[in-house]
């Protein structure tokens, strides 16, 4: 987390209602951007977040409330007024006229100039270095309207550097860049960020947005969340509300950026009719099970699993239940007795290939003495058995009682799926 900075903000907004003509799209957004933050905005197609930023640039109405740009009210800004204090890299290139690739950056410049004003020296050199810094010097001779649409993009963000403003507005500016420009467009932006420049940006990309941003806001229903650490907008919980998607949010531990891996659509998952099926699983044994079996509605229980596993993530994020260890817990008494309860009602359970000792061992006991079907995957063996060779002897009893034996989780998901329209047919 970056340090925050004390200073008054350099854009607010207050109970604003956004709109165009007497159609509001966005109510009562109350929220700040300082000097050195980049606040991205995230939500569904079509929710108003590009409206947002159009309140800003003066292309979009305010229908209640206000928005100030450096302690100024937007309202009374001239556009040349504006453009001093704003820049705008919109969510696609501007038309391609003939123009030569310097000379549509040194149009960032013309809020500074007077009427017919030629570039100043210091003019071209505010040009020239901030072609440098987005990799577009090499493109200075060419014509705009020669060029792809990444390159003209870029462009689009030096031409809105070199208006050298307060505030920069991204609306989804990365969309038409690979992901090595996309990457160093916003390296820059977070740098300029970092000294001073206040950023607020749309994004479609969620990795993107948790990976640079300090605060998100989602916008989403006509309302626009207060902007919060990108670990606190963009949980779980918030994905399958928002955008109707099951996900798994973890810290990347490379950047130690929050990442968000979707599994499934929510309108995929099928109603949880059938089950439910036990699994004993961890460390991402049974992620993949977890996901093929919400997808049939099968209903499932997953043992103990400590807080910080990918299974225990992907399992809330698809509505399995779960006995719940704090990070690192074992399975002590009271866990196994309530999974083992758990396991009691399933038409069946699965032991995953995931392997066991002393903190887990329990998942496989409570396993073994629910006295349902068990399937068991692959082999047990000593790069499998940390538990001193307690889970051998847990093994060996529930073969000795009839467990099926598979090769593989696709054998696996044949089985208890088996199982179950076994019972169905029974109960039927």
């Amino acid at each position: 987390m970056r340090p925050a900075r004390a200073q008054s903000p350099l854009l607010a907004f207050r109970d604003v209602s956004i709109g165009y003509g007497t159609r509001t799209v966005l109510r009562d957004v109350t929220f700040s951007v300082k000097s050195g933050e980049l606040v991205g905005l995230v939500g569904p197609n079509g929710a108003g977040k590009s409206t947002l930023l159009r309140a800003v640039s003066g292309s979009a109405d305010i229908l209640d409330g206000s928005v100030t740009v450096a302690g100024v009210p937007s309202a009374s800004l001239t556009p040349r007024e504006r453009a001093r204090l704003v820049g705008v890299v919109p969510q696609s290139p501007p038309i391609a006229f003939a123009f030569r690739a310097r000379e549509f950056v040194a149009m960032g410049r013309n809020p500074h100039l007077g009427r017919l004003q030629d570039l100043t020296t210091q003019d071209a050199a505010i040009v020239d270095e901030v072609m440098e810094l987005t990799d577009t010097a090499r493109l200075a001779d060419q014509t705009v309207d020669t060029l792809s649409g990444g390159d003209l993009q870029r462009l689009t963000v030096a031409q809105a550097l070199a208006q050298r403003p307060q505030v920069l507005l991204l609306d989804e500016a990365t969309a038409h860049l690979d992901i090595n420009h996309a990457l160093q467009v916003l390296e820059l932006v977070r740098s300029l960020s970092d000294d001073g420049l206040a950023v607020l940006g749309v994004f479609h990309d969620l990795d993107l947005a948790a990976r640079y941003s300090d605060r998100i806001s989602v916008v989403a229903s006509g309302a626009v969340t207060a902007p919060a650490p990108p670990r606190d907008a963009l949980d779980a919980s918030v994905l399958s509300e928002v955008f109707d998607v099951r996900a798994v949010v973890r810290t990347e531990p490379a950047t130690g950026a929050v990442t968000v891996v979707p599994i499934v659509r929510g309108a995929d998952i099928a109603a949880s009719v059938r089950g439910p099926v036990g699994l004993v699983c961890g460390s991402g044994s049974g992620a993949t099970m977890l996901r093929r079996l919400a997808l049939l509605g099968v209903q499932v229980c997953c043992g103990a699993l400590n807080q910080g596993d990918v299974d225990h993530a992907v399992a809330l994020a698809l509505g399995a239940s779960v006995v719940e260890l704090p990070p690192f817990g074992d399975v002590d008494v009271t866990a196994e007795t309530k999974v083992r309860a758990a396991y009691s009602r399933a038409a069946a359970v699965v032991v995953t290939s995931t392997p066991f000792g002393r903190a887990n061992v329990g998942n496989l006991r409570a396993a073994v003495e629910a006295g349902v079907p068990l399937v068991l995957v692959g082999k047990m063996s000593a790069d499998r058995d940390y538990a001193a060779g307690e889970a051998t002897a847990l093994w060996e009893r529930a073969v000795e009682r009839g467990a099926l034996r598979v090769g593989d989780e696709e054998e696996a998901m044949s089985a208890v799926l088996g199982i179950i329209d076994g019972q169905e047919s029974v109960d039927g």
